[in-house]
């Protein structure tokens, strides 16, 4: 998540890369591929009596819903759908969880919502490192939206993001929903009104 964090903050592909190794070393290490959810302990741990799946969000999210919505957002950037498929089998272990107790599971609550609409991709075409990449990148986290993700064009990202080309200047704005994409633009002022 924190990985995720940092490659939408600069569109540095190396961040984005490293995310992805991250996650299926999460996923080889912690997932229960029989029954869904994360455990807190690796598979290696032999000394454990009995392995937990963390479900309750307390003062910091749990491991599980860190995980479910740090993947959704993976698989939004990277169009990797073995992702959206460990996080729906994973809601599925703790349905009962969030129906009968959603308060004790707001950020898992959070990773459904996000799961639910196809979110918003705000993909910024071009150069990332340029001056006016920086001023659109601050645009596009200018407004609150949870339900969006912002990529660029470089590295492990959806081949979709890849075809998209700057329009004005060394750097444009695309906000995209599955293939279709609102017409680029390279001000800044503009994208906070695409967002909203």
């Amino acid at each position: 998540d924190g990985l995720l964090e940092l490659y939408e903050a600069t569109l540095d592909p190396a961040h984005l890369e490293f995310a992805l190794a991250v996650a299926r070393r999460m996923i080889d290490g912690f997932y229960d591929k029989e029954h869904g959810g994360f455990y807190q302990s690796a598979d290696t741990s032999a000394d454990l009596l009995m392995r937990v799946k963390e479900d309750y969000d307390g003062a910091e999210p749990s491991g599980n819903s860190v995980a479910c919505l740090a993947l959704l957002k993976l698989a939004a950037i990277t169009d990797k759908p073995e992702f959206r498929a460990i996080v729906e089998k994973t809601f599925h272990l703790f349905a009962e969880r969030l129906t009968q107790l959603p308060q004790a599971a707001p950020y898992l609550l959070e990773a459904l919502d996000f799961s639910l609409q196809e979110p918003a991709r705000v993909v910024i075409a071009g150069d990332p490192t340029s001056e006016n990449a920086t001023k659109l990148l601050a645009a596009a986290h200018s407004v609150y939206q949870p339900n969006k993700v912002i990529l660029g064009t470089l590295g492990p990202v959806e081949e979709f993001a890849k075809t998209l080309k700057p329009k004005e200047s060394d750097a444009s704005v695309y906000l995209c929903k599955g293939t279709h994409c609102e017409l680029p633009t390279s001000d800044p002022s503009k994208v906070a009104e695409m967002l909203k």
